[in-house]
């Protein structure tokens, strides 16, 4: 799914159109705005993806900005799972894909956010968007 957002130069705001029934949702400008309406579509559109990413990112808030962006990944169809313990995600700019693994350790990913700026939760685990994509697909998934 693709959620688009609008940005409107003349009402200086953004705007999203349900799908489903034409309605025109706005927001105020601001780039936390735009988010706020990115994630009131998604939760239109896809509820429990949403407030699976809602719950941990109130459990987590230290990494709440990757959260959101591994929702978006998930959202976009952008998590591929290879095996139980394999999932390819894409990369948020499109041109190519990251392995994320699974151990007994936790997740470890490919990409360069992982590797040389990694952020961690309030138990010491590290994460990037495309580990959280994955912890969120298996979540969402297993909601619905």
């Amino acid at each position: 799914m693709t959620i688009q957002i609008d940005y409107d130069r003349s009402e200086r705001n953004y705007k999203w159109v349900d799908p489903e029934s034409g309605e025109v949702f706005t927001f105020p400008s601001g780039k936390e705005n735009k988010a706020a309406a990115w994630r009131f579509a998604l939760s239109m559109l896809d509820s429990d993806l949403h407030d699976a990413a809602q719950r941990w990112a109130d459990e987590t808030p230290q990494i709440e900005r990757l959260i959101w962006k591994g929702a978006e990944l998930v959202a976009t169809g952008g998590v591929d799972e290879k095996s139980a313990t394999l999932h390819m995600v894409a990369s948020s700019d499109s041109f190519g894909r990251y392995a994320v693994e699974q151990s007994d350790h936790g997740h470890t990913c490919q990409c360069i956010s992982y590797t040389d700026h990694p952020q961690y939760d309030q138990h010491g685990n590290t994460f990037c968007k495309h580990i959280a994509a994955v912890v969120l697909h298996a979540v969402a998934r297993a909601e619905y």
